[in-house]
């Protein structure tokens, strides 16, 4: 019997941990092409633990049928960790045997703080991805993240007509679910057309922070003055706080303004909420 060689599967497995008042890796092991750059320490502010700002590589740059990566992040007590990657990850079309793509997230945050913020993924034409991403977090943890995604590639005249879409996120705090959501559905489901959908859209974003019961006027204010910032041109967005989180939604057919949208919602949040100024990683400038 000839084992099925498709497909090229990654794992990373990371701890973070506080070392002289600084955020380092205290452990990491690594499987297949997925790798950490050395930490970066750019945030200069002199009081409390300095975060570290970590790179998540992946050399081959996209995902084939068959390939899978899985990442588990571990933030212990008083660190900091800022996740983000160099540049925008593709998934390319499914093979003739419909083997899908998979990237799964697990990061559990004991009474510190994680702020996962990635480049964009591009689903081209095609593509079966599945993604999931579930936080754990465990007394007075904080979490910031931000998702974007762009489905095929309008400016190369390329649309999402075929392939499939699944996206789960899950936040727990202690225990007891704080946020569930999943996504499913094929490239010709009526969802996409649909304004309970997607409304013919072709990039969505969303920005999501997480406090505990000390953070609730600050996330609301955050949410405040996300709901009365300027909307961009032919866009669909929204903020709600719930459940001690604040989701901001952005729909729309630029990827740049969503962009643009996930960073001004970071800039409005981040000082409010972790009493930190941004610091964008020099990473996204190059």
């Amino acid at each position: 019997m000839f084992r099925d060689l498709r497909g090229w599967p990654a794992a990373l497995d990371c701890d973070f941990g506080v070392l002289r008042q600084r955020t380092v890796l205290t452990r990491l092991r690594f499987n297949g092409p997925l790798r950490v750059q050395r930490l970066f320490y750019p945030e200069k502010e002199r009081h409390g633990i300095q975060p570290c700002h970590c790179y998540l590589l992946h050399p081959p740059g996209g995902l084939v049928s068959g390939d899978a990566l899985d990442m588990r992040f571990s933030v212990g007590p008083a660190a900091h960790c800022l996740l983000t990657t160099p540049s925008a990850g593709k998934i390319y079309r499914m093979d003739s045997q419909g083997a899908p793509q998979r990237q799964t997230l697990a990061a559990e945050v004991d009474n510190g703080v994680l702020e996962w913020l990635p480049q964009e993924t591009i689903l081209f034409d095609g593509a079966g991805a599945r993604l999931s991403a579930c936080f754990y977090l465990r007394g007075a943890s904080r979490l910031v993240a931000w998702d974007i995604v762009c489905f095929g590639r309008p400016a190369a005249g390329e649309s999402f007509d075929k392939g499939r879409f699944s996206q789960s996120l899950r936040i727990e705090r202690d225990g007891e679910p704080l946020l569930l959501e999943r996504t499913d559905c094929e490239a010709s489901d009526p969802l996409w057309e649909s304004p309970a959908g997607f409304y013919g859209c072709t990039v969505s974003a969303s920005f999501i922070a997480c406090g505990h019961e000390d953070d609730d006027k600050a996330l609301r204010d955050a949410c405040a003055a996300l709901q009365t910032a300027a909307r961009p041109e032919r866009a669909r967005v929204g903020a709600t706080f719930r459940n001690r989180v604040l989701i901001a939604r952005w729909l729309g057919r630029d990827s740049g303004q969503a962009r643009r949208f996930c960073l001004e919602a970071w800039r409005t949040t981040r000082p409010l909420l972790l009493k930190r100024r941004v610091c964008p990683p020099r990473i996204w400038s190059t």
